[in-house]
């Protein structure tokens, strides 16, 4: 910035003698009016400071320097101080009223024209500034009373200076990063030089013939072909010629003989060439530019549809996207795992029925009809827009294991409420009864304290069960190869009054610490069930022929047996067959347990009434 401040500095000068110089030989109108110009770079360098706080001093003392520089230059010339200063004023204004009008046209503070209605805007600017310098008296023998001839002369140089030169050197010295959307060929840069030279030959060689418009045509090539940083540099090499061309024809002619017309023409149309030119590029440009961003924004919609393609696949809530009548438009893998193909096609049509009432809701549904197919789903319904009609999407979980998870929490507290209260009470009153009779009876005493021993059993078999039960379902597999009989054998010994038969040869694919507790709540259930008096006895097969890859485990009692219609609730928590609940002791959970550790390993369980007495308990695990 400071070197171009600097060239500034010696151009202002140099552009006041030209001017002088062209207005002696050209009845006192200067045709070169690069004054003012030199004044707009001065300005439009001191906006561009990158200090935005310091702007306005830079501008200020930018504004004294160039008034100095002019005013002092015009004196050396020969004009009096009131003329110089005169003069320089009007160039001050015009640049500065100019540079106003472009900065509020375009309405950003990068001056450098990169929209097609920049250029526009920049010519229009410097018609303005023309306009407001011309009533100060902008050069010698120019007033708004002057010949009219002459104030349209001065007008037009004046224009066509401020114009081209702007123009030109903000491209040049200013350059946007995207300028080059589309790289020119310095080859094409090299003949249209030399096109442009033709024609400029042409036209001046035949300068009685209307031969002028010849000239546009290299400048439609140069904006359909080139950049604008380009063809800017081509324009201004251009237009530097024929200004070179011009100054030495003028000077080298006799005083007054020279065609002020022609120059008039000729700057005009070199003006209009530099117009087109830059005009066509901003319009390649700003159609390369605008080409690429689509390009770019349609591979950042696809990937983004290919992201949300993506997570709208792979999240594991069932997502579904209706119109206002309930047709499914869109849905997700999820939506056919959860609700199946064919209720898919029906069941949105209920939930908007719903929607009305309250955006969420949960409510049961049954997938298949069959009794394991009843689920909790909990549905979240939203208003959208898609493909420019209304719509309404969908969010479905199943909350089947929460609900379950809250009914087994609830049914908890409802049994340690009451369960846990019970051998806690019974304990306080052995006690009591211990404490009372210790000193007189020590046997009941002794008594007492077997009892309250025995409710604490109770009481942490309780506890142990509800531990096993969450380890059951929260714990992680480790299956191995475990054979039935050693385990089966061991177990056994711990119930001596019990006669047992057991013909397990099988082996079966389990976790070894849940298949102890499958086995021993089995076993133990079989052994306690059973009427008073009578002497166990118990049976457990396990065959291996019928179910390829499955192991069945037969447990046979001769006990009590199962009310009839309650095979399968004594397998949910905390539930007991209607007929034992006064008279055995037992939290609910033993047979829940089995069913948990049976059905992580995939397997199955049953319980079915005997034709005589008992129950027989029928288990199906992978087999080893």
């Amino acid at each position: 910035m400071w070197v171009l401040w600097l060239v500034c500095l010696v151009l202002t000068p140099v552009a006041l003698i030209l001017q002088d110089l062209t207005a002696r030989q050209v009845d006192g109108v200067g045709w070169i009016r690069a004054g003012a110009l030199i004044v707009f770079l001065w300005l439009m360098l001191a906006w561009l400071w990158p200090v935005r706080p310091q702007r306005s001093r830079v501008l200020a003392l930018t504004l004294v320097l160039a008034v100095v520089t002019y005013v002092l230059t015009t004196y050396l010339l020969g004009f009096d101080w009131l003329e110089s200063s005169r003069i320089g004023a009007a160039a001050v204004v015009q640049a500065v009223v100019t540079l106003v009008f472009y900065r509020w046209r375009i309405g950003d503070d990068n001056l450098t024209p990169h929209r097609p209605s920049d250029i526009v805007a920049l010519f229009l600017a410097s018609v303005v500034g023309v306009l407001a310098a011309l009533p100060i008296g902008p050069a010698p023998g120019i007033w708004l009373t002057s010949d009219g001839y002459d104030i349209f002369a001065w007008g037009t140089l004046s224009t066509a200076y401020m114009f081209v030169g702007s123009a030109c050197v903000m491209l040049l010295v200013q350059r946007r990063p995207r300028s080059e959307a589309i790289p020119t060929r310095l080859f094409d840069v090299y003949v249209q030089l030399l096109v442009t030279a033709a024609s400029l030959g042409v036209v001046f060689t035949f300068n009685d013939l209307p031969l002028t418009w010849i000239v546009l045509l290299p400048a439609v090539w140069a904006g359909l072909t080139m950049g604008p940083w380009t063809s800017a540099a081509y324009s201004l090499t251009g237009t530097l010629a024929v200004v070179f061309a011009q100054t030495v024809t003028v000077i080298n002619a006799p005083s007054g003989q020279y065609d002020l017309d022609n120059i008039l023409v000729l700057d005009s149309l070199m003006t209009a060439f530099v117009f087109v030119a830059l005009l066509l590029s901003l319009v390649r440009d700003q159609r390369a530019y605008l080409a690429n961003e689509v390009v770019r924004r349609r591979q950042e919609a696809m990937d983004q549809a290919g992201l949300l393609g993506t997570v709208f696949e792979s999240i594991n809530e069932a997502l579904v996207l209706m119109d206002t009548l309930g047709v499914v438009q869109l849905h997700n893998a999820a939506a056919v795992q959860i609700l199946g193909r064919d209720k898919l096609t029906t069941e949105p049509s209920r939930w908007l029925r719903r929607l009305a009432e309250a955006p969420s809701f949960t409510y049961g549904f049954n997938r298949d009809g069959s009794e394991d197919g009843l689920r909790m789903l909990a549905v979240q319904l939203a208003r959208v827009t898609y493909a420019g009609s209304d719509g309404v999407v969908a969010i479905v979980r199943d909350v089947t294991t929460e609900q379950r998870r809250i009914e087994e929490l609830a049914s908890f507290a409802a049994v340690a409420a009451h369960d846990l209260k019970s051998p806690l009470t019974a304990v306080q009153g052995w006690l009591e009864v211990a404490e009372d009779v210790m000193a007189t009876d020590p046997t009941m005493a002794a008594e007492a304290l077997e009892r309250g021993r025995h409710a604490t059993d109770r009481m942490s078999q309780e506890i142990e069960d509800w531990l096993t039960y969450n380890v059951a379902r929260e714990g992680v597999l480790q299956p191995e190869p475990v054979e039935l009989q050693p385990v089966l054998d061991a177990l056994v010994k711990n119930y001596p009054d019990v006669d047992f038969v057991i013909r397990t040869p099988d082996s079966v694919m389990a976790d070894r610490t849940l298949l102890q507790h499958l086995l021993v709540n089995l076993v133990s259930n079989a052994a306690k069930y059973t009427l008073p008096g009578e002497r166990p006895s118990v049976t457990i097969r396990s065959f291996s022929g019928g179910d390829r890859g499955w192991v069945r485990l037969y447990i046979v009692d001769a006990g009590i047996g199962i009310p009839e219609g309650e095979e399968a609730t004594i397998f949910e928590p905390f539930r007991r067959a209607s007929t034992v609940k006064d008279s055995y002791e037992g939290s609910g959970l033993g047979l829940a347990l089995c069913k948990r550790i049976v059905r992580r390993h995939g397997g199955l369980i049953s319980a079915q009434r005997n034709e005589g007495p008992g129950t027989t308990i029928t288990v199906t695990l992978p087999r080893a």
